[in-house]
């Protein structure tokens, strides 16, 4: 410190802090600005005026609030004894930002006369008023809550503070006329921590409310498509059981979710257990669409035609803790396909009596031709038969004819017969000779009259 400082803290010492002019017989130093006790914030300007007599050496310190002592200005006073200048802008610099009581340091003409000044340098103050709370809507007592600058990629912590039993913490910083990004961040034990970021100018009160999740996974069933279409629309606070329809296909819509925000980069496996057995698969996220952000697993729910439940088991993990889920589903006897498959039993069924219907028809046109060839045929058979019986009655009135020549030729045989016994009589008195001829002669006759029966059988 040289002894300029030293006289001229003396002199601000014995005027107790007021402005006093200190001059020779007949010259006086009167300081115009700043005035003693003004208080400067960020941004504006520190001028220092005063006036003294023409043409004196000027030299101003500034002894800062640390104890620096740094020289700011030099110069002289103008022809009319004044001096002006601008020593810096407030909060541009290390030396011109801390807070608290700045002296300036005048002295003339080499310590001739010299005077001080004291000004405070009060940045505004922004109010963080942070009501911390559980997933419940509890406030938590004991959470911190800290501050961080973050303006311009900075990320510096400036202020700390725990909540009281109301859950709020109130924090006060330093503001300016410009503004600051500032990240708030609420952390309790065995929770995630939550930010938020907030801008502030100047003396201002922002109030803030942060909402803790617990540090755990959840697994909710907040959907279920059948067949592609919603069986279950979206529900974000999840199902505790579902219904399928057996034989449908089945995708159940899972949300993961890490301390109460929904993650998509979990690792998630399902199981799905029926009566047929338990099957095991991955669930996929879903990446595009209504349920984007979603995880989904498909399957098929067995068709046994009678009611049954299935069980859904879903574990997650994320960040290395995991979270599970059991969801029951009952299913139901699909009604409508076992009467389709039971329509399409008797359409088959209707479709092989229809074509065995059309082979009958086919085989009665067969059977029709037949018939229809039969009675032709039968029609000339009854031609035939008409005919013959006109035959048989012709042949009967020739047997009748022949039988009426029978008789007479019986009748002549007859006769013939005693003409032969009474020719026998008179054989026996004619030579052997005439007898022989007359008994050929009888025979003949006898063989015609047998030939003629003949005939007549044969034509009958």
């Amino acid at each position: 410190m040289n002894m300029r400082f030293v006289l001229g803290l003396i002199l601000s010492i014995i005027v107790l802090g007021f402005s006093v002019p200190l001059a020779t017989a007949s010259t006086s130093l009167v300081v115009i600005s700043p005035t003693q006790g003004e208080v400067f914030h960020y941004g504006q300007p520190l001028v220092v005026t005063f006036k003294y007599s023409p043409g004196a050496t000027v030299a101003i310190y500034v002894l800062t609030p640390s104890g620096a002592n740094i020289p700011v200005a030099s110069g002289a006073t103008n022809s009319s004894g004044y001096f002006s200048q601008e020593i810096w802008v407030w909060g541009t610099s290390s030396e011109n930002s801390q807070v608290g009581a700045y002296t300036i340091e005048i002295e003339v003409n080499g310590g001739q006369a010299a005077t001080s000044v004291t000004v405070y340098y009060k940045p505004y103050t922004a109010t963080i008023k942070a009501l911390v709370e559980n997933e419940q809507g509890i406030p938590l007592q004991g959470a911190t809550v800290s501050v961080y600058n973050v303006t311009s990629g900075l990320h510096e912590l400036i202020a700390t503070v725990t909540t009281n039993a109301s859950g709020i913490a109130t924090i006060q910083v330093i503001a300016f006329n410009f503004t600051e990004n500032l990240e708030v961040v609420a952390s309790y034990p065995g929770y995630v921590n939550a930010s938020q970021t907030v801008s502030v100018v100047g003396n201002q009160t922002i109030s803030l409310t942060f909402k803790l999740y617990p540090a755990i996974v959840t697994v909710l069933a907040v959907g279920e498509l059948q067949n592609g279409k919603a069986n279950a629309p979206l529900n974000p606070f999840g199902y505790t059981s579902l219904t399928g329809t057996e034989g449908d296909e089945i995708t159940v819509l899972f949300a993961v979710e890490f301390a109460g925000m929904k993650v998509t980069n979990a690792t998630v496996t399902a199981s799905v257990a029926t009566p047929s057995g338990v099957t095991t698969m991955t669930a996929t996220p879903i990446t595009s669409g209504p349920y984007a952000g979603y995880y989904n697993v498909t399957f098929m729910l067995p068709a046994l035609n009678t009611t049954y439940l299935a069980f859904i088991d879903v574990n997650a993990t994320y960040n290395g803790i995991s979270g599970t889920l059991n969801v029951p589903m009952q299913a139901v006897v699909n009604y409508t396909a076992i009467f389709t498959s039971y329509v399409n039993i008797l359409t088959k069924e209707i479709q092989s009596v229809n074509q065995t219907v059309y082979t009958l028809m086919n085989e009665i046109k067969s059977l029709n031709a037949s018939i229809s060839q039969l009675s032709t045929t039968l029609s000339s058979t009854t031609t035939e038969i008409t005919t013959l019986e006109n035959d048989i009655k012709t042949l009967e009135s020739s047997v009748s004819s022949l039988n009426g020549t029978v008789s007479s030729l019986s009748s002549t045989v007859s006769s013939l017969s005693s003409e032969v016994n009474k020719l026998n009589s008179q054989v026996s008195s004619i030579t052997p000779l005439v007898y022989g001829g007359l008994i050929a002669g009888i025979i003949g006759l006898i063989i015609a009259i047998v030939a003629i029966v003949l005939v007549y059988r044969k034509i009958s």
